[in-house]
C-alpha cells in the first residue's frame, strides 16, 4: 500500500518539473482565498535563428534575367537619324553577403556593343555608316563588376523595409569604340546602369512579398497568443517587448537572434491566458544570453485529477502479497495550504484512502516535503475497520518516511525527456535545438480550487531554418 499512496503523492507534482531557483526556505502558511504568491521578475528570452538561405537565393537568381539585350536585339536600334547601336549583356551568377543588416549582391557582366554613325542633313542621311565594335567575331566580351547594397531596416510594424541602389559600376576591360569622335562605352553603361537599377526595385518588391507570405502574417495577427504545450496545459509568453538583432551571413547562411522580455503564463485552462494583447513594437538590438524566464503556472484541479487518473485508474498494485487496484484519484485542496488526495481501490479489500497534508518547500536544497500527513480510511471491510488504527498508524509511519521529494534529482533524472522537447522539428522548414542548464522551483501554494507553481528555468534554444520558396508561399 505504501507504493501506491508514494505513487500519488509524486505523480501529484510531477508538474514541478517547471521548478526555479531561491535561496530561502518557503513554508505555504494559510492563505485567504484569492492570494498568489508574489509576483515574479521579467523573463529574459533570447533566441539564435540560423537560415539556410540557398533555395531562396537560387530562386532570386533564377527569378532575375540573365541577358540584357537592346531593343530590336540583334537588329540595331537607331537612336537618331545619324546613329545607331546594339549590345548584349550576360551576367554572372549573384554572390550574395551581409554585414550589420547591409546585404550586397554581387556579379560580373560580360558585354558586346556595336556602333555606327553617319551624316544627316535636314533629318536625312546623306553618308554611308561607319561602323565600329568590340566583343564581336574573335574579340573576347568585355567585363564589367556591379555591386548593389541594400540597408535592412526592421520597422515598429513587424515588417522589413529595404532600401536597394547601384554602388558600384566598375568597367575591367576598357572598350572604346570612336566614330567620328564618338565613345560609344559610356551610352552603354548607360543602359546597363538603367537595368541594375530596375533590378533593384526588383529586390525590394521581392522582400515586400515575404512580408506578406502566409506564415508571417498569420504571426503579426496572432498578438500575444496562448499555446499548447503537449497535454499538459497552455502556456502565453505575455511579452512587452520584442528585439532583433542585426543581420549577418556566412556563406548561405544568415544569422540573426530575436528575443523579448515578458512574464510568461502556464495554465490548465486557456481562457485564464487570453489577453488579447497586440504584439509590442519591435526595438533593434543586439541580444545577449539566451533563455532566463521565470515561470508562473496555474493548475485547475479538475485538470490535474484528469492526468492522474488517465495514468492510474484500473492499474492494479501488488501490496504485501494482496493486489489492490485503483479506481479513481482526486486530488483538491483548501485556503490554508493543505492538499487532498482521495483514492479508492478495489481488489484484495475495498475502500477510501484518504491523505492530507501541507506541503513545504525548501527552495534552497529544492525538496519538498509533508510533515503534518495524515491519513484515514473510508470502508465497509469488517476486518479493515477492525485493524483500521493499527493501519492508519503504519500508513503514516510509512508516509512521512516516504513524503520528502528530492526536487533536483527527480529533474536531473527527466533531464533527457525535457530537453527532447527542445530538439524537436517547429514548421516544416525550422526546427529547434537546445538544452536545459537550471530548473528550480520557487514557491507552491495549494489553494481551494487550483494550485499556483512558481518556477524559473535556465536554457540554451537555437532555431534553425531551411525554407523554400514553396513553404513559404513564394513563387
Amino acid at each position: 500500500m505504501s507504493r501506491i499512496i508514494r505513487g500519488i503523492l509524486i505523480s501529484s507534482i510531477l508538474f514541478q518539473l517547471f521548478a526555479c531557483s531561491g535561496t530561502k526556505k518557503v513554508t505555504i502558511a494559510p492563505e485567504p482565498e484569492g492570494r498568489s504568491l508574489p509576483a515574479l521578475p521579467v523573463s529574459q528570452i533570447n533566441i539564435p535563428i540560423k537560415v539556410y538561405m540557398r533555395p531562396l537565393l537560387a530562386m532570386m537568381d533564377s527569378s532575375t534575367a540573365k541577358e540584357f539585350t537592346s531593343e530590336k536585339w540583334p537588329d540595331y536600334l537607331q537612336a537618331s537619324c545619324d546613329f545607331r547601336y546594339k549590345y548584349r549583356f550576360l551576367r554572372s551568377p549573384f554572390t550574395f553577403t551581409c554585414v550589420n543588416n547591409t546585404v550586397n549582391i554581387s556579379f560580373r557582366g560580360n558585354y558586346q556593343i556595336a556602333g555606327s554613325r553617319c551624316v544627316c542633313a535636314f533629318n536625312k542621311q546623306v553618308s554611308p555608316w561607319v561602323s565600329g565594335s568590340c566583343g564581336f567575331g574573335s574579340e573576347p566580351l568585355r567585363r564589367v563588376d556591379i555591386n548593389i547594397s541594400s540597408l535592412v531596416n526592421l520597422l515598429p510594424n513587424h515588417q522589413v523595409l529595404t532600401t536597394t541602389r547601384l554602388d558600384k559600376l566598375n568597367a575591367l576591360d576598357k572598350c572604346q569604340v570612336t566614330l567620328m569622335q564618338n565613345d560609344m562605352t559610356a551610352e552603354v553603361l548607360d543602359s546597363i546602369k538603367a537595368s541594375v537599377e530596375t533590378y533593384c526595385a526588383t529586390f525590394d518588391n521581392f522582400v515586400q512579398s515575404l512580408n506578406n507570405n502566409p506564415f508571417l502574417r498569420e504571426w503579426r495577427s496572432g498578438g500575444s497568443r496562448v499555446m499548447p504545450i503537449s497535454r499538459y496545459g497552455f502556456l502565453n509568453l505575455n511579452p512587452t517587448m520584442l528585439r532583433v538583432s542585426k543581420f549577418n551571413a556566412s556563406k548561405d547562411t544568415l544569422y540573426f537572434s530575436v528575443g523579448f522580455s515578458g512574464s510568461p503564463q502556464f495554465s490548465s485552462d486557456s481562457q485564464r491566458l487570453v489577453t488579447n494583447a497586440a504584439l509590442p513594437p519591435i526595438n533593434t538590438a543586439d541580444n545577449n544570453g539566451n533563455i532566463s524566464t521565470y515561470l508562473n503556472a496555474v493548475y485547475e484541479y479538475k485538470f490535474f485529477n484528469r492526468l492522474l487518473n488517465d495514468s492510474l485508474r484500473n492499474k492494479p498494485f501488488e501490496a504485501d502479497g494482496r493486489t489492490f487496484v485503483i479506481k479513481d484519484v482526486h486530488v483538491s485542496g483548501t485556503n490554508e495550504g493543505k492538499i487532498l488526495v482521495d483514492m479508492s481501490f478495489t481488489g484484495n479489500r475495498t475502500g477510501v484512502l484518504h491523505i492530507s497534508g501541507t506541503p513545504q518547500l525548501d527552495t534552497a536544497r529544492q525538496v519538498l516535503s509533508m510533515p503534518d500527513i495524515s491519513v484515514s480510511i473510508d470502508t465497509k471491510d469488517i476486518l479493515v475497520n477492525i485493524l483500521k488504527g493499527m493501519i492508519r498508524k503504519k500508513l503514516v509511519k510509512q508516509l512521512q518516511d516516504q513524503s520528502v521529494l528530492d526536487l533536483a534529482a527527480l529533474i536531473q533524472k527527466n533531464k533527457a525527456a525535457i530537453e527532447a522537447r527542445l530538439n524537436q522539428p517547429v514548421t516544416p522548414w525550422m526546427s529547434s535545438s537546445g538544452s536545459v542548464q537550471e530548473v528550480r522551483l520557487l514557491g507552491l501554494l495549494p489553494q481551494k480550487d487550483h494550485i499556483q507553481v512558481q518556477a524559473y528555468i535556465k536554457a540554451s534554444l537555437v532555431l534553425t531554418g531551411h525554407p523554400t520558396p514553396n513553404l513559404l508561399g513564394m513563387k
